[in-house]
């Protein structure tokens, strides 16, 4: 018989990169990490006016957003929005004047 898994992102602390003056920082809660029965799923905030450049990932990725804006390459995402990007795609990803919050979740 299978296990549910269930995480609550209230329950864990953020994590942190990019941005060593705090500009351009980006929070993240690895929601299924360890975890080896669950996809990859990440809770991700971009700080106002973030951006990454034009990159690509060999897995396949599902953004799903909760706050704010994420654009995507020139599209606008707002709350409520799926972006499904296939992997080996090259994208670019920015957030909004008031930053982003979104799930990112790894697909094969």
């Amino acid at each position: 018989m299978s296990t549910i898994f269930h995480a609550d992102q209230a329950d864990l602390d953020w994590a942190q990169y990019g941005g060593a003056d705090g500009a351009g920082k980006i929070r993240f809660k690895a929601l299924t990490e360890g975890v080896d029965t669950a996809t990859r799923v990440q809770y991700i905030e971009y700080a106002p006016n973030h951006s990454d450049p034009v990159h690509q990932h060999d897995e396949g990725e599902v953004f799903v957003v909760t706050e704010g804006e994420l654009w995507v390459n020139n599209a606008r995402n707002g709350p409520a929005s799926i972006i499904c990007i296939p992997r080996n795609t090259d994208y670019s990803v920015r957030s909004g004047d008031e930053g982003a919050r979104f799930f990112r979740v790894v697909v094969p």
